[in-house]
């Protein structure tokens, strides 16, 4: 196991923003953490790779308790995008190559040739979308044995979008290398995840693998009987989860919106 997070809670300025997150991720895999905005998904992130201390609970990584010596084998892509003030591609490069021992300039090399990089303009006057594709090649190209990437596609168009997705989709199995992706883009966690936690409102509704969630659920037409713990509507269809063969196998979208949607009401437990 290379990630372990157990009962994990934080809060800002007495407000409860994580409230017993649990998920555990294997090696090798891409572990989707899914969920609308506000619900806890980059703070979870920033407290795995250490950039937040939790209030409460455990975080074990390389089956260890973190600490500032496995930060070279973690590198992250923030959701942010920061900037250094007048730090040039090439400045960026020097430096990622220092921080990172296994760092692969011939990955990198291939992205600036791909994507055009300017490596001597400021990163700062990238357009939105360059920055993202620059910040994927840093990270990439750090060899770091966990990627952690947060909304890796945001601001980009499909064709360059669906690149990215194979490139992170490949380095993880050619390379054997654990992702931890965070994004509320459905279709493309679809396309590229092992594994996934739906999170809401701080707490982690569901975990599994891609694989077991679509065979260990069922969705259930209107009139039909319902067998199994009834988790939420999809449409006019409702989500169970039961081993019986009823209904038909869902779709990794339909298993989402059924847990994110499923209850209506507020249930405090």
């Amino acid at each position: 196991m290379i990630v372990k997070v157990e009962n994990l809670q934080k809060s800002f300025c007495g407000k409860l923003v994580l409230n017993g997150v649990s998920f555990n991720v294997e090696e090798g895999e891409i572990f989707a953490l899914i969920g609308p905005n506000g619900a806890g998904k980059t703070t979870t992130l920033r407290c795995i790779y250490g950039d937040l201390s939790p209030n409460g609970g455990r975080i074990e990584v390389f089956g260890k308790d973190f600490s500032t010596k496995i930060k070279e084998r973690i590198a992250v892509m923030n959701e942010e995008r920061r900037t250094f003030r007048r730090f040039t591609g090439s400045d960026y490069v020097k430096m990622w190559s220092l921080l990172y021992p296994k760092w692969n300039d011939k990955i990198f090399s291939n992205f600036a040739l791909h994507y055009r990089f300017d490596l001597k303009q400021r990163v700062e006057t990238y357009s939105i979308g360059m920055k993202t594709v620059f910040y994927v090649a840093l990270t990439v190209a750090s060899n770091a044995d966990i990627l952690i990437l947060d909304e890796p596609t945001q601001h980009l168009d499909p064709l360059i979008r669906n690149e990215i997705l194979k490139v992170i989709s490949d380095y993880a199995v050619e390379e054997k290398k654990t992702i931890i992706i965070s994004s509320h883009e459905i279709y493309e966690l679809e396309e590229i995840s092992t594994s996934f936690a739906i999170i809401k409102e701080g707490k982690v509704l569901y975990f599994d693998t891609v694989d077991d969630a679509k065979a260990s659920h069922r969705l259930i037409s209107r009139g039909e009987r319902v067998q199994g713990e009834v988790i939420g509507l999809v449409g006019n269809d409702t989500l169970v989860k039961t081993d019986k063969d009823v209904g038909r196998f869902p779709k990794f979208k339909e298993i989402v919106l059924g847990y994110l949607g499923g209850r209506k009401e507020f249930i405090p437990f």
